[in-house]
């Protein structure tokens, strides 16, 4: 297409949504599907050849794009991907705006949290508190209580919220296209020992991490941070994801903050950090912020108070 000329393609259903950024690319449109519409745009301008992102096109897709197209197709891993890594201010502040709204949102449920509520009508209350901020849920909201907060990524359920209850709470906001991403666990009651310990041992690894979060540092360097901390209270192998990742218009996007990743940290970049400990039959702990990398170290954007045990 050449580096001047940008394609949206889709159909007629999203017309007026094409429309809105026709100062930025043309548009393209089919009956026969956005597919259809590329297709056609890269015959007409008689391209020679394409690249397509191998890690987000289908089979399907490519069994298509190899029968009606007569160019090289060049598979490529992440380079839309790498554009969005470093965010501009414009972005930063819409993400900030997104955490901001996420804080809101979530202590004004929590002010009104008590036992009885099911899971599922918790996580609509939630997603109603996110409402009234004029924001909409960034990804399927987890509300996780008791042995539930054993899965990292819990559906919420009927089980109802009882008092001597953890509960673990994944949420966030889209604000104009960005997200924001935060995790809060609490106790209902008095809590336990046992969830004393563990907490206050997630809570110093994530405290740790967001210290030690720089320019320079790779993924993998800021999550054995982290990890280190929990391997030394005993919950080594109760820690199974990684720290983090980064945080835009996707809520799940680069850079990659785990135990594998080589991506280095860059002013601009918004990650979360985010370790966990997870013991099945009893619960699990996990404690989230989105936080910018700027030029001296870290900025945390979710705001909302983490629980003192």
């Amino acid at each position: 297409m050449g580096q001047d000329r940008a394609l949206v393609s889709t159909d007629g259903r999203y017309r007026v949504e094409a429309g809105e950024v026709a100062d930025q690319a043309e548009a393209a449109f089919d009956t026969g599907g956005h597919l259809a519409g590329a297709i056609a745009f890269i015959t007409q301008i008689g391209a020679a050849g394409l690249a397509f992102e191998a890690d987000h096109t289908t089979y399907g897709t490519y069994q298509e794009l190899s029968k009606k197209l007569s160019v090289a197709l060049r598979p490529t891993s992440r380079v839309v991907e790498r554009l969005r890594l470093i965010k501009d201010e414009t972005e930063v502040a819409l993400i900030r705006e997104a955490a901001r709204r996420a804080d809101m949102a979530l202590g004004a449920f929590l002010a009104d949290l008590r036992p009885g509520p099911s899971e599922r009508r918790l996580a609509l209350e939630l997603q109603s508190a996110l409402v009234d901020q004029d924001v909409e849920p960034a990804f399927a909201t987890i509300m996780a209580s008791g042995p539930s907060a054993a899965c990292p990524h819990a559906v919420p359920c009927s089980r109802p919220l009882s008092e001597g209850d953890m509960l673990k709470i994944d949420m966030g906001a889209r604000f104009e296209g960005y997200c924001s991403d935060i995790t809060r666990t609490l106790f209902v009651g008095e809590p336990t020992e046992r969830f004393r310990a563990i907490y206050n041992l997630v809570l110093q690894a994530q405290q740790a991490a967001v210290a030690a979060a720089r320019p320079g540092l790779t993924g993998r360097e800021l999550d054995q941070v982290a990890r280190d901390i929990i391997a030394a209270g005993g919950h080594g192998n109760d820690f199974d994801h990684g720290l983090g990742h980064g945080v835009g218009l996707q809520v799940h996007e680069g850079p990659r903050v785990s135990a594998k990743s080589e991506d280095v940290l860059e002013p601009g970049m918004v990650v979360t950090i985010e370790p966990g400990i997870y013991l099945e039959g009893w619960g699990g702990v996990r404690i989230e912020d989105t936080v910018l990398i700027t030029a001296t170290g870290s900025e945390v954007l979710t705001q909302s108070p983490k629980a003192d045990y």
